[in-house]
């Protein structure tokens, strides 16, 4: 049987050492500390490991947008906002959705993959997109719906891909095809 106490233990040890290499900021890091402090279950102790393994993957994976660089950043906060995409040598942008609703309009993309970081806390975010386009899904869901149709349309050569990273904690991201 897992001792609840002692596993806490560690998440708060690998926490720490997330945020003691930059890999997450002191907001995240209290926000997870709070959520660790609520476990329960080993269900919730589950979600909570994804969710630290995922900060991890993110430092070590090169397609996610760095935070030293100049991308664009669009807000939803306490509002409902709609954004057309524009991909800038494959960087799309990051998205925050904080108790409002963000709506990403993506027309045209570019062949190749387009990255886009999107975070949904206690918000929607919609993401409008045409069926010839590949969607790669690294959304990290806590307490919330990620919604992604299987639909599309396979056409000769090379798709553009778009690769969605992020969270969503009790919110919902969706993609909606047109």
């Amino acid at each position: 049987m897992i001792n609840l106490d002692e596993e806490k233990e560690k998440l708060f040890d690998k926490l720490s050492d997330q945020y003691s290499k930059n890999i997450i900021n002191i907001e995240e890091y209290e926000r997870i500390v709070e959520y660790v402090n609520k476990i329960e279950t080993n269900s919730e102790l589950i979600i909570i490991e994804r969710v630290i393994e995922e900060n991890n993957q993110k430092n070590n994976d090169e397609l996610i947008i760095p935070h030293n660089k100049n991308y664009e950043k669009h807000l939803a906060v306490f509002s409902w906002k709609s954004t057309d995409l524009k991909s800038n040598n494959g960087n799309g942008g990051k998205y925050l959705s904080l108790f409002g609703t963000h709506r990403i309009i993506i027309d045209n993309l570019p062949k190749g993959k387009t990255v886009i970081n999107v975070d949904s806390i206690f918000g929607l975010t919609e993401i409008v997109l045409p069926k010839n386009i590949k969607i790669l899904n690294n959304i990290v869901p806590v307490f919330s719906g990620i919604f992604i149709p299987d639909e599309i349309n396979e056409k000769e050569g090379e798709m553009p891909e778009l690769y969605i990273t992020g969270k969503a904690v009790f919110g919902n991201i969706t993609i909606i095809r047109k």
